[in-house]
């Protein structure tokens, strides 16, 4: 590369990296706002406990013994 091409790309570099600088910093702006309004962290705490419900139920004793019946029921199906 020529002198005159190398810095023009130079400039293209540092003015795309000021850009997205300031992209990033107006992003992380919207995202603190969203992240600390009250009706959005009781939401995300209402979803967290629903998830931590659904994991407690697919993983308990009584869905593992429902695997089961189920898995004894599929074999069954492919013996015939």
């Amino acid at each position: 590369m020529t002198e005159k091409t190398m810095a023009g790309t130079a400039d293209k570099a540092a003015a795309f990296a000021r850009n997205g600088g300031a992209k990033a910093k107006a992003g992380a702006t919207k995202l603190y706002a969203i992240a600390s309004d009250p009706a959005v962290q009781a939401k995300a705490k209402q979803l967290f406990e629903d998830g931590k419900r659904l994991y407690q139920a697919a993983t308990g004793p009584e869905a593992k013994r429902f695997y089961r019946q189920a898995a004894t029921v599929v074999k069954k199906v492919r013996r015939k």
